[in-house]
């Protein structure tokens, strides 16, 4: 391997400690074509725009999910809570002691929803891919949220840092609401 090449696989193994100081949420992307349903476990997700209401999604190329998108297609973004730790897994790729694939195909719904979405996940959006990009190793798509999904149940979100998932442990008398709505 050559110098810049190690230069470099230390630049990305660098970038990628990095950035995962940057605390997100975590979710699961939902597409559908023909009968066919693929997932995978996100957390490259942003709001962007509240007229129209989008959000982008950042899935990798590589992923099943990219062989679905195509501009005016439908899919979800669903909000895992802490108990939905093992569905992020399987969605990953770390296949755990769930069981098999169909066991979890079972837990998506449509209940008139735009595009699938999970059951019991803390929140859901319905969009329909409006544009997509080229972004690196990753498509960045421009979703334009459809319909929206609020589970009734105290949010409980799996959050994810430096490589971990993580629990909120903050009661929510504790909780500093920021001085400004960074949305306006």
């Amino acid at each position: 391997m050559s110098e810049h090449n190690n230069k470099n696989s230390d630049l990305v193994q660098n970038y990628r400690q990095t950035i995962g100081l940057f605390a997100t949420g975590v979710t699961v992307l939902i597409i559908e074509h023909e009968g066919e349903v693929r997932c995978m476990t996100a957390n490259a997700v942003s709001s962007l725009s509240l007229d129209p209401i989008q959000l982008l999604v950042c899935p990798s190329k590589t992923a099943a999910f990219s062989e679905f998108l195509q501009e005016g297609a439908h899919f979800s973004v669903n909000i895992l809570g802490i108990h939905q730790e093992e569905l992020s897994n399987f969605y990953a790729g770390a296949k755990t002691s769930i069981g098999d694939e169909q066991s979890h195909y079972a837990a998506l719904f449509s209940n008139s929803f735009t595009a699938p979405r999970l059951n019991d996940c803390i929140a859901s959006f319905a969009c329909q891919i409006k544009k997509q990009y080229d972004g690196g190793d990753h498509w960045i798509v421009v979703g334009e949220v459809m319909e929206l999904y609020k589970n009734d149940k105290t949010p409980e979100p799996l959050l994810f840092f430096g490589g971990k998932y993580h629990y909120p442990q903050t009661a929510e008398a504790e909780l500093i609401k920021p001085a400004a709505d960074p949305y306006k």
